[in-house]
């Protein structure tokens, strides 16, 4: 149950984190200090609108995933699990696993040839629906990760994954 609450509490710092609440928080170190974290979590994931409904939203990234030969695991009913756990207003959100072909493997050999350690992908995409009722989209944002990278290979091979994920996406976010 806590690896579904810390992604939903990412998710809401994402989306609370503003420029207003930068300049109203100058005064305030800790404050500022959150806004910053809520910044950078901004930046590291990848939040946009579905075009379609819930349910056909989940299917068709399982659908195009598999459809690109990505391995695609159980679908995880994250408000389910919410419930199970004595949240009452649970939020919809499911979660499928999925990752392009070999992508972790590409990022460990970058790790073991560069001598720096290198944190595998989540390979999660999450469907939500948001307080406004729209079907959202959120992922790692790999290709930020790619532009931050500074190690060369890395960067290239992150932009790669990114373009596999914008491709798998295709027609399915806005």
């Amino acid at each position: 149950m806590t690896r579904n609450i810390i992604p939903i509490t990412l998710l809401a710092l994402t989306l609370t984190a503003t420029t207003a609440h930068a300049e109203a928080s100058a005064n305030d170190p800790a404050q500022a200090a959150r806004v910053r974290q809520a910044q950078l979590m901004s930046a590291m994931f990848d939040l946009r609108k579905s075009r379609l409904g819930f349910e056909e939203t989940v299917t068709a990234i399982r659908q195009s995933a598999a459809k690109k030969g990505w391995r695609v695991g159980p679908t995880q009913d994250a408000q389910a699990d919410m419930i199970r756990a004595g949240i009452k207003d649970a939020p919809r959100i499911k979660v499928v696993p999925t990752c392009p072909p070999e992508a972790n493997q590409r990022l460990a050999h970058i790790s073991q040839v560069s001598g720096k350690p290198i944190p595998p992908l989540p390979c999660r995409v999450t469907v939500l629906i948001d307080k406004d009722g729209q079907v959202q989209v959120i992922k790692m944002n790999t290709a930020h990760l790619a532009r931050a990278a500074k190690i060369d290979q890395l960067a290239r091979v992150m932009g790669e994954i990114a373009a596999e994920e914008e491709a798998m996406l295709k027609g399915i976010v806005e």
